[in-house]
């Protein structure tokens, strides 16, 4: 059982949300002038369970315009387009070298991502959100795919129920109960669940928050529609639109 399959999009298989971010980048990179390249992934990492190639998630992207051959603006260039559309990179910064080209695209999964974070279980993010994504597209080759599809849905219409483990614990009987459907069978529950629509984020306008970390040294970065304001124990950040944030916490100050 699944919620959506692969799409072929230029000779790859992506997710269907995947290859119209993949459009609109392009169509973006076309207005200021850059033509899109689409270098991958090969298919020879279609079977690994902690990738997002199986899910049609990941992408290998750079960008060429015109007589432009310096390597670090053309990366640039790429984390300015790509990255308020909602890719994340795979390398930390935007540095030159062996992976500076792949892209990961986490669609509905970010919530996932951040709530494991935030719940200190930073390990499991990374394969929650590939078990989820695989699961989600039919390409999950381990067990229990019924429960683990069940489980990312469930994040994805909102409900935390941790990671995604199979496991039918009390946190995900709390989530189903959170929908009315703790009375249904688990297929009429997974049924109700692929068919559900994903909640419609709202937009918003320009938000300022903070980052500090009292005795510690911290370094902070941000790109693209996040500016930012060093403070004596972190940073403050004002959100206009997409962007990213990278945060190193170093030994005490």
């Amino acid at each position: 059982m699944q919620r959506e399959s692969l799409t072929n999009f230029r000779g790859l298989l992506l997710s269907p949300d995947t290859a119209k971010a993949v459009q609109d980048l392009e169509a973006k990179a076309s207005e200021n002038g850059w033509r899109l390249l689409l270098l991958g992934p090969k298919a020879d990492g279609y079977e690994a369970p902690d990738s997002l190639i199986p899910a049609g998630r990941e992408v290998h992207l750079s960008l060429t315009r015109g007589s432009e051959n310096d390597s670090q603006n053309i990366l640039n260039a790429v984390w300015g387009h790509a990255v308020p559309l909602g890719f994340v990179p795979w390398n930390r910064y935007p540095l030159l070298g062996s992976e500076d080209t792949v892209f990961h695209y986490f669609g509905p999964w970010f919530s996932l991502y951040d709530r494991l974070l935030a719940e200190g279980r930073g390990h499991l993010a990374w394969p929650s959100v590939c078990v989820a994504a695989q699961c989600d597209v039919g390409q999950w080759k381990g067990d229990k795919a019924d429960e683990r599809l069940a489980q990312a849905q469930l994040h994805r219409l909102g409900r935390n129920c941790g990671p995604i483990d199979g496991i039918i614990g009390p946190r995900t009987a709390e989530a189903i109960r959170s929908l009315g459907l703790e009375r249904s069978s688990f297929v009429e529950v997974l049924w109700h669940l692929i068919r559900a629509q994903t909640p419609q984020r709202q937009a918003q306008g320009k938000t300022t928050g903070h980052i500090v970390v009292p005795g510690r040294k911290v370094a902070v970065t941000a790109t693209e529609g996040i500016k930012m304001t060093r403070t004596l124990s972190g940073a403050t950040l004002v959100v206009d639109q997409p962007g990213r944030v990278i945060v190193d916490i170093g030994d005490p100050a």
